[in-house]
């Protein structure tokens, strides 16, 4: 999923769940369950692109998320809070980078990165972005019937 959707989703959680032994660990777990449903995210083709677009678009679509979050749920949150629940539903793809980037090829680098090639599920454009429209409204509407 885009970062934006995993941001999305962290917010939401950080909005649902004022513990943050409930919440930190739920947004975390959040990322991997998400990455299982099939979607489209800047990630795709990554071995093709030059590693500076890689690098921008990846930041371009996080700093969008962390907006959009807050403006949706981050106002009436804890904002350490709320930036600790975006960070921990992103942590998958933070570890991932440096492989990404640097072809950092060892632990916790490699490790995310092969854990997360194997729950990936990749869909073109449209589809894969409606995909992820329909997951993050159904994770939204599901914590706001919960809380």
């Amino acid at each position: 999923m885009t970062a934006t959707a995993h941001a999305l989703v962290g917010g939401a959680i950080a909005a649902s769940s004022i513990h943050p032994a409930i919440g930190l660990p739920l947004a975390a777990a959040s990322h991997p369950i998400l990455d299982m449903i099939p979607h489209w995210d800047l990630g795709v083709g990554w071995r093709r692109k030059n590693k500076l677009t890689l690098f921008v678009e990846s930041a371009l679509d996080l700093i969008v998320g962390i907006l959009l979050a807050y403006f949706i749920f981050g106002r009436s949150v804890n904002p350490y809070y709320f930036l600790a629940c975006i960070f921990f539903s992103e942590i998958w793809d933070f570890l991932m980078m440096p492989y990404l980037l640097f072809k950092w090829n060892f632990p916790p680098f490699s490790t995310a990165y092969k854990w997360q090639h194997k729950i990936q599920s990749n869909i073109k454009l449209p589809w894969g972005i409606l995909t992820q429209v329909i997951s993050v409204t159904g994770v939204v509407f599901a914590l706001r019937f919960i809380h």
